[in-house]
C-alpha cells in the first residue's frame, strides 16, 4: 500500500519570503509537508513554496493544487 508522505496544502495568506525550492524572494503561496516514510504520521519537515515552485511540484507529484481559498457555499446551522 502506498502511503501519502508528502503534502500540499494551500496557505490562507501569502507570505513574503524566500522560496525553498528556487531560492527567489516571492509571495509564499503554499507548504508542503514532508512526513515520515515508515507510517506516514509524523512531520519530518516543511518547504515554503512560492506559487510556481508549488504548482510544478504539485504537477511532479500527481498532487491537486490550488491558489484559491473560496468559500462558496456557508450556511448557518442552529441546533
Amino acid at each position: 500500500m502506498k502511503k501519502k508522505c508528502l503534502k500540499i496544502a494551500t496557505l490562507a495568506h501569502t507570505i513574503y519570503k524566500r522560496c525553498e525550492c528556487c531560492n527567489r524572494v516571492k509571495d509564499i503561496y503554499f507548504k508542503m509537508s514532508v512526513l515520515d516514510a515508515a507510517e506516514a504520521n509524523y512531520l519530518v519537515g516543511d518547504l515554503d513554496l512560492c506559487k510556481t515552485c508549488g504548482q510544478n511540484l504539485g504537477d511532479i507529484l500527481t498532487i491537486r493544487v490550488s491558489t484559491e481559498n473560496v468559500l462558496t457555499d456557508f450556511k448557518f446551522e442552529t441546533t
